[in-house]
């Protein structure tokens, strides 16, 4: 039985419980870039190999971004990217388009992920990096290292990913990466991750990269690579990247991703000393690693139907290659053909990375249910002798036979006898999952978008918008926005939008609005922003509310229901069903029900909030919004809360009748028009916007007061004036009635509408400041300001709050405060719904990061990432002609980071009036290879690290002979701090004693050269 899976049935190609299986992929070859070009080319036969040049010369495969990068999305500093091996950063990238590929963000994901990964050997450090002077006097050899050694190939993608599951760098020569898909795999099983990435890179540095054909050696003599045909004599050396996403079948159900092929088993061997030399391979090694592979995927060889194999056109490579072949696989029933497959003839051998492209190759072929062709070129020989009449080359794509199982082997040999085999089959077709009653109910989409750079998310949305009229006009909306909220990592730049919930609609909004980002751009999010919750008090529209949400949310509901129960029990108004009153109800009039009514609208909205992981850390409620905030922050029990508020509103509805009007002035106005009539200020809304309360007569007489002054007044639907002298004796009682209460400090700051300032803990607890808080004005708008000092990022105004929002966003504008606020159920008569998607498309843009909209049934394959088109590179040096005078190497410190520093004029000639400020600025250029800083900047929001820190301490110190230390660079982290700190040293410097040492050094040096 398989280790691999239980109950592998060959008949079938079916397995389960513990099986492997391939859920994204990616590649960088020859003539295709991404994984779906690269299929289409094979199907198809075509052959992106150069071949001889008109010259004559012979040049190696080379693969688009060989020498680009995209730094920022990486993090990388450009000095750092330029001096980093592009065989690491390629397969950075290509990680990152598997991964997403895969729909799996590595932020989000749960259970590790380990990283098996080899490249090819480290020309690039030897050649370039190390060669150039500036590069390593900026850098230094710890970080180069670090950036080109492959002991941290694997480390540093794991670094650049988030990944934390095993990181091992495998180096097996031509073998390496599908070696490194075996150890992935035994990772899994073994339970050291739960997710791992497989492959390898191998790049030539030079579009034009030569190679040279030796007789006898393993090249190709006309740039062609001929597997299986007379007269083939080589391979040709390509570049080339590949990595695999793979996962425990068992994981998948739940996750949204869907397996594109299953691991049936592998096998690793090496060929020992049976052979002719250490690099010559051998048959024996060879059909043993078949022999395992099939033994641990429990499969006969008349299970499998296609092998690619590692075909690379050497005369003794072929051979012994079918030699191992015919042992094995040779002997099969009739009408089981075995086709045979080799990339190679395609896009030339990718050393490093050839096995995992021919895995790649595999499992497209196996999830297509198409044999793939090994192609015909110009100049080919007939197929040599295959070893079995079971054995076919096909040269053309065909269809794989119903009748058998679509089964694969793939192989590659590395070059000192390491030899691996995995075996692989079609992952059974997903079904659609049944559909639930929530997925017909009419829920709105919501579309998000995230990248690195301004220009890359513009570039996102166009990718995106030609999609969806393209490939993509068939994909279920809400699969697409579920991929794109819950499988993309979500960057710095970002732009989101709430959709209709009609598909047809939503789609054509979502090309439309897509179309405009592409000139607009999005929003740069904060890190960690701070949110703060508004909840108003009486005397906003309650028609309708919370039932638009309650139609699409059952928690939502349930909470309302809950709630309306514990009103209900505590002897308050019936509310079960207070979101289909209408709008002339008179219970919306009733300080008896309204009181309780926003209660449980508010906690229902906090609870709602959290739930989707927006965990406000400020509250401000307004009148009786602040017991609903209390609540919320635990000073009041819910069941005591609920008691309260149904008192406190029974109280207040049973004292005078009165009614409230809102006057626009400030409070000392206000008071002068007073003057005389029972007419008190209840609420200070704003600077210009008082709400004063009494009884009818006086507050009309008021009014004709305010009127004769040019002042603009509203009434209120009230009909007793809050929070007036009217309250008195309803502010007692309830005092009296929290006084039973146990009352606890609150665990979110409260700001207080009594005080303005934030609410303490004595008050909290205090009996009297509830009562007073009943029957003293409303000091709304010191209680915005106190908010505003308290410097959230973001306001979030919940149920219908757009009064109370209104004056935040007015005093942050006086202030000239960039403040996001939110609502997230606008006025009466809008789509609740939509307006919370709309809450949450533009907390999420800011920053935060809600839960969102449900996960999608399947993740969806959308256009991969556009990267910076941005060429990082270190020049390797012109070779100078031996009668050249040596210059002497003054560094030009002015050079942009990661390229050849000119030879420099010989040092009587340099100007010797270059400020200690221009110096530093310089050193920190090249240490970041950015052209342009400013004073205020920062050595550590730069990117700087610790590393970089003591490097450019000693870079400095050696350049401008001082003494800075780095606890100087920490305590003066901008390029100005640093500046003038190096030149306050610079100051106390001792030149005359200084040059009296340098001459005593060179005189000792010149007796010691004579000597």
């Amino acid at each position: 039985m398989s280790e691999y899976s239980q109950d592998h049935d060959p008949s079938t190609g079916a397995e389960e419980t513990d099986a492997v299986a391939v859920v994204g992929l990616s590649l960088r070859v020859p003539g295709s870039a991404d994984p779906r070009s690269f299929w289409r080319s094979v199907t198809d036969g075509v052959v992106s190999l150069r071949a001889d040049a008109p010259d004559g010369g012979l040049h190696a495969g080379q693969i688009e971004r060989f020498d680009r990068f995209d730094a920022d999305l990486f993090g990388m500093l450009p000095a750092q990217a330029a001096a980093t091996d592009p065989q690491h950063r390629v397969l950075t990238e290509v990680a990152w388009q598997a991964l997403e590929d895969a729909g799996i963000d590595p932020e989000r994901a749960t259970g590790r992920i380990g990283v098996f990964v080899g490249c090819g050997s480290e020309t690039y450090y030897r050649e370039h990096v190390l060669k150039d002077e500036k590069t390593v006097r900026v850098l230094g050899t710890e970080q180069l290292a670090l950036g080109n050694s492959r002991d941290f190939l694997a480390t540093g993608l794991a670094y650049r990913l988030g990944l934390t599951g095993p990181a091992i760098t495998v180096q097996t020569a031509c073998s390496t990466s599908l070696v490194a898909v075996h150890q992935a795999i035994r990772s899994l099983l073994t339970y050291e991750c739960d997710i791992a990435i497989a492959g390898g890179a191998t790049v030539h540095l030079d579009e034009e990269q030569g190679y040279v054909f030796t007789e006898g050696g393993i090249t190709s003599p006309d740039g062609r690579c001929r597997a299986f045909t007379e007269g083939s004599a080589g391979t040709v050396p390509s570049s080339g990247a590949g990595i695999v996403v793979l996962r425990r079948v068992s994981d998948l159900p739940g996750t949204g991703e869907h397996a594109r092929a299953h691991l049936l088993g592998s096998a690793v061997n090496n060929d020992g000393a049976a052979r002719m030399s250490p690099t010559a391979p051998s048959p024996q090694g060879q059909a043993d690693v078949l022999r395992e592979a099939l033994a641990v995927a429990g499969l006969d060889p008349a299970d499998v139907g296609y092998v690619e194999t590692h075909g690379t056109g050497t005369t003794l490579g072929d051979q012994v290659e079918l030699a191992a072949l015919a042992e094995v696989y040779g002997r099969r029933p009739a009408g089981s053909g075995l086709a045979l497959g080799a990339v190679k003839p395609n896009i030339g051998h990718c050393d490093s990375a050839a096995g995992v492209i021919g895995l790649i190759k595999a499992v497209l072929a196996v999830e297509a249910g198409v044999v793939p062709p090994t192609p015909s070129q110009p100049g080919d020989g007939p197929d040599v002798e295959l070893g079995s009449p079971s054995f076919e080359l096909p040269r053309v794509s065909r269809p794989w036979p119903d009748d058998r199982p679509r089964t694969a082997g793939v192989s590659s040999f590395g070059l000192g006898g390491t030899n691996c085999h995995v075996l692989l089959t079609a992952a059974p077709r997903p079904t659609e999952p049944a559909e639930s009653a929530s997925s017909t109910r009419r829920v709105p989409h919501l579309a998000a978008l995230s990248a690195a750079t301004p220009e890359a998310l513009r570039r996102k949305a166009r990718d995106l918008a030609a999609w969806l009229e393209g490939d993509g006009a068939d994909v279920p909306v809400a699969d697409l926005t579920g991929t794109l909220w819950h499988h993309r990592r979500a960057l710095s730049e970002r732009w989101a939008t709430a959709l209709p919930a009609d598909p047809a609609q939503a789609r054509e909004r979502l090309v439309a609005a897509l179309t405009v980002l592409t000139g607009n751009g999005g929003r740069r999010a904060l890190t960690a922003p701070r949110l703060a919750a508004v909840l108003p008090g009486q005397g906003v529209p309650l028609a309708g509310a919370g039932a638009g949400l309650a139609a699409v949310d059952d928690r939502f509901a349930a909470d309302l229901a809950e709630l309306a129960a514990e009103v209900r029990r505590a002897g308050g108004p019936d509310l079960a069903d207070a979101r289909n009153w209408p709008a002339d109800d008179p219970r919306l009039l009733d300080t008896a029900v309204v009181q309780p009514l926003l209660l449980v609208l508010g906690l229902a909205g906090l609870r709602h909030a959290e739930r989707h992981g927006l965990t406000p850390g400020l509250l401000l409620g307004h009148s009786v919004g602040e017991l609903t905030a209390a609540t919320h922050a635990g000073v009041f029990s819910v069941a005591d809360a609920v008691a309260a508020v149904v008192r406190r509103g029974k109280l207040m509805a049973s004292a005078e009748p009165g009614t409230m009007t809102a006057v626009r002035a400030g409070e000392e106005t206000a008071l002068r028009l007073a003057a005389g009539l029972e007419v008190d200020v209840c609420v200070l809304n704003g600077p210009d916007n008082t709400v004063c309360g009494g009884p009818e007569a006086a507050l009309a007489a008021f009014e004709e007061r305010c009127a004769e002054a040019g002042l603009r007044t509203t009434r209120l639907p009230v009909t007793r004036a809050g929070h007036s002298r009217a309250m008195a004796r309803a502010a007692g009682e309830f005092e009296a009635f929290v006084a039973t209460l146990t009352l606890s400090a609150p665990s979110v700051p409260i700001v207080s509408g009594l005080t303005g300032k934030l609410l303490t803990d004595e008050q909290a607890v205090d009996p009297a400041y509830w009562g007073s808080q009943l029957s003293n004005p409303v000091r709304f708008t010191d209680a915005v300001t106190t908010l505003l000092e308290a410097a959230p990022d973001t306001v979030l105004g919940l149920h219908r709050s757009h009064a109370a929002t209104a004056e935040v966003r007015r005093a942050a504008s006086a202030a000239r405060r960039g403040l996001l606020v939110v609502d997230a159920a606008d006025r009466a008569g809008t789509d609740e719904a939509a307006d919370w998607y709309g809450a949450l498309a533009a907390l999420w843009t800011a920053g935060h990061t809600p839960t969102g909209p449900a996960r999608p049934t399947r993740v969806v394959a959308l256009p991969a990432y556009p990267f910076a088109d941005q060429r990082h590179w270190v020049a390797a040096p012109e070779p100078q002609p031996l009668e050249a005078p040596a210059a002497v190497p003054v560094p030009d410190l002015t050079a942009t980071a990661g390229e050849a520093a000119p030879v420099a004029a010989p040092a009587e000639e340099q100007s010797a009036d270059v400020s200690t400020a221009d110096a530093v600025r310089a050193l920190w250029q090249d240490t970041f290879g950015i052209a342009e800083l400013r004073p205020e900047d920062n050595f550590f929001d730069l990117g700087g690290t610790s590393l970089h820190a003591a490097h450019l301490v000693s870079v400095v110190n050696d350049a401008l002979l001082v003494e800075i230390r780095l606890q100087d660079l920490y305590e003066n982290s901008s390029l100005a701090g640093f500046i003038a700190r190096t030149e306050e040293l610079a100051a106390e410097r001792d030149d005359v004693a200084l040059l009296r040492l340098l001459e005593e050094i060179e005189s000792e040096e010149g007796q010691n050269s004579h000597e």
